[in-house]
This record gives structure tokens, sequence and C-alpha cells, in this order.
């Protein structure tokens, strides 16, 4: 399990950790072929021609402004018009990889009258699929994932979740998995406006955890889970597990890094 250090002074404050935020999906749970399958399944309910490899689906999505079904359905739209059939953008292991395609779409979107319509139409069977299509209780558990809860539960750090999936469904997830009691929050962002982890919802975990951001560590799959941590002065570990690649987690400012989550024994430096 690898492990990246941007900067040189985190470790001396790894000791005033007490609150873990975790993702759900791509970081607890495995979502990654259900995500995919909605996609196929979407566009072809549309008649719309659709053959993106499952990885590049997973690193647009893993780009900090199209985390939400509403941002990759724009972002699967425009790509699938604008590379050959079965092609990974290449672009998405560049740095910028986010700015670039915001403004791809930008001009996409002028030169194409009904593309906001059809996204949008795009957006709502996404999720029709993950929610009616796929039962919760099919997603199965990341690597490591009931051992290093159940450590951390142990060592009496408090465990949290913040996603952007239903908090009913990520409610039955866990209970599924019988990992329900170690989460003391469970946030989701379903009751605020459309943009993936909002910063409203940041601030609403914040305030009801009681804790300052120097207390915190968050760990999640995509650009928008570590740019929202920097943004409120949380230190961030980036999963490889899920949607975003190497390249997205480091242009956030991911602190660390991780194939998986069991390498935060090691940055919490605690033993099993």
């Amino acid at each position: 399990m690898n492990k990246i250090n941007k900067t040189g002074n985190k470790e001396s404050h790894i000791s005033q950790i007490k609150t873990l935020i975790f993702d759900g999906g791509g970081t607890i749970w495995d979502s990654s072929q259900s995500i995919y399958e909605s996609y196929l399944w979407g566009f072809r309910r549309l008649g719309l021609n659709f053959a993106l490899p499952a990885d590049a689906c997973h690193h647009l999505r893993g780009l900090r402004d199209f985390n939400t079904s509403a941002g990759i359905a724009k972002a699967l739209l425009w790509a699938s018009n604008s590379f050959e059939r079965g092609k990974y953008p290449l672009f998405l292991e560049k740095p910028g990889a986010n700015s670039y395609l915001k403004e791809e779409i930008r001009k996409y979107k002028k030169e194409n009258v009904s593309f906001l319509k059809l996204a949008g139409r795009l957006a709502r069977l996404f999720d029709d699929y993950l929610y009616n299509k796929i039962k919760d209780t099919d997603y199965t558990l990341l690597p490591y994932t009931a051992e290093i809860l159940k450590t951390l539960h142990r060592k009496n750090y408090q465990i949290v979740m913040l996603s952007i999936r239903h908090y009913v469904s990520v409610k039955r997830i866990l209970r599924h998995h019988k990992l329900y009691i170690y989460f003391s929050h469970i946030f989701s962002t379903e009751s605020f406006q459309e943009g993936g982890k909002t910063k409203e919802a940041v601030k609403d975990a914040l305030e009801t955890l009681m804790q300052t951001p120097e207390n915190i560590l968050w760990i999640g799959d995509s650009g928008v889970d570590i740019s929202c941590a920097k943004e409120a002065g949380i230190f961030a570990a980036g999963v490889l597990t899920g949607l975003a690649n190497r390249q997205t987690l480091l242009d956030e400012g991911a602190d660390w890094i991780l194939d998986d989550i069991g390498g935060l024994k090691d940055i919490l430096q605690i033993d099993s």
C-alpha cells in the first residue's frame, strides 16, 4: 500500500487527529461496476451511442466538478462525441483535467442547444438505475474495510461518513455489512443544492461534530472529496479504489494517496 506525502510537516500533527470522515462508494464499498452499468443503461434508453471504457468514465466522474449524476452526464455526452470508439481521453492523466473539461463543455454547450436538456434526462436515468435497479445489499466492501474500521473504532477514533448517496441507502449498505455500529454520524448531501459535497454539507458536518479542522482526516476517492477537505482546512487522504486517478488527487492537494484504506494504519501510526 503506497502513500505519497506532498508536504513535510503533516506527521507532527497526526497525533491531533480524533475524527475520520469517510466517503462511501469507492472508499468503503465498491460502486464502480454499478455506476458504469447506469451509464450504459441511460444511454441505451435514450438511443444514444456509448463506447467509453469504464476507467475513462470513472476518471471523468472523479474530477471535482463532475462527481454528480448531472455533472457526469455532461461529461459523458461531450466525451462520447469527442473521442473515437473505446478510446481513453489522455487529458485525464495530465494536470488541470478538471479545468480543461469545464472549458470544453462550455464550448460544446454553446454549439449544441439541446445539450443541457439531454444531460438532464441522462442524469435522471442514471439515478433511477442506481436507486431502483440495484439493491443496496448488492454492493460489496472494498479490501480492508471491515478490518480498518474495527481497528479505528477500537482505537477510539470518531468515525463519520459524508456521502452524496441518499441517507437511507447509506444506512442500509452499512447495516447489511455490519458496519453501521462504527459510525457516530452519517451526513448525506441529498438535502443540499446540486454540486456534490457542497460547502453547506461540509459546514453542517463540522458544526455537528464540534471539531476543529486540524483534528480531522477526510478519506475519499474523488477530486471533490479532496477539494472540500482542503477548502475546510482538513487533512485529506485520497484512495485509488474508486473514481479519481492519481493525477486528479494530486491536483486537488491530497496530503496522502493510498492504494486502499488499509494504508490508514501507516498514516495514523497504529498497529492492528
